[in-house]
């Protein structure tokens, strides 16, 4: 409002409570006594009016997308990419539910893993991965060679298609005879939490784990080098609704997300494919 139209407001208060508010002089104007009475009443109500109207008119329609990934998606990865996007888009929440929890969902968009070398080529590719040998900063000194490795315990998680054997036989040949300390456990972040307390090594895949590993304090093992694939993410979207804006913007963003990850390579620390 101008000013003249300030004035004409308390004009007409003034005339509808029958006193005067103000003492009006060429160069200044002050409270009355009453007015200076009247006043934290009025802050007050004003005060109030501005809330409620706040809380009624200007709150913001928040679009909420759901997103289903897999356990380690959940805990690693996705975590900083959904932040930066709720922060670039403030409409916008994400709800992130975890795959192969008991509740019943039904997501706008998933995050699905598999092994097929075609899904490179599928439309909506993730992200590929590599897998690595995550241990301990000091226990780097202590590898240089298979014998020094193959001291420690190696956890394999149950779901993997590569898992330790796979692994050394890839990189140094079939181990005929050897021992191998193999113990098999149902996920990867729990494989990283066994070899973040000095219990043995772990198989990761980067790029997806690098931040769960980081938070660890592990490392990737030097002695052992980087081995592609297989597995693929990929996005997945419902075909019996119609796209909404706020989601193929989500999955825009965790593709060129996940692609700045390929691009980084390798990560402080290691991943898997976390179904």
């Amino acid at each position: 409002m101008s000013a003249a139209a300030v004035s004409q407001q308390i004009l007409a208060l003034e005339t509808h409570l029958g006193r005067p508010l103000f003492e009006r002089a060429a160069n200044r104007i002050n409270l009355t006594s009453e007015g200076g009475d009247f006043l934290p009443t009025v802050q007050a109500s004003l005060g109030a009016i501005e809330s409620k109207a706040e809380s009624l008119f200007a709150r913001q329609r928040i679009d909420r997308v759901t997103l289903l990934a897999s356990q380690l998606m959940a805990m690693s990865w996705l975590p900083r990419v959904l932040a930066d996007f709720e922060a670039a888009n403030p409409a916008i929440r994400v709800d992130l539910l975890v795959e192969g929890t008991q509740r019943k969902v039904d997501p706008d968009l998933v995050i699905r893993f598999g092994e097929e070398p075609h899904l490179v080529r599928h439309p909506t590719w993730l992200m590929g991965m590599s897998h690595v040998v995550m241990c301990r900063k000091e226990d780097t000194a202590r590898i240089g060679s298979l014998e020094d490795l193959l001291s420690f315990r190696l956890y394999d998680v149950a779901s993997h298609a590569i898992g330790w054997t796979a692994l050394l036989n890839h990189n140094f040949g079939p181990q005929p005879g050897r021992h191998l300390k193999l113990e098999t456990v149902d996920t990867t972040p729990l494989s990283l939490m066994m070899v973040s307390q000095g219990l043995g090594l772990a198989i990761g895949h980067l790029p997806v784990c690098g931040p769960i590993a980081a938070a660890l304090g592990l490392v990737v093992c030097p002695f052992v080098p980087r081995t592609p694939g297989p597995g693929n993410y990929y996005l997945e979207q419902p075909q019996d609704r119609p796209q909404r804006p706020s989601v193929g913007r989500l999955e825009r963003a965790l593709q060129e997300a996940a692609h700045a990850s390929m691009r980084i390579g390798a990560q402080p620390a290691g991943a898997e494919d976390g179904r």
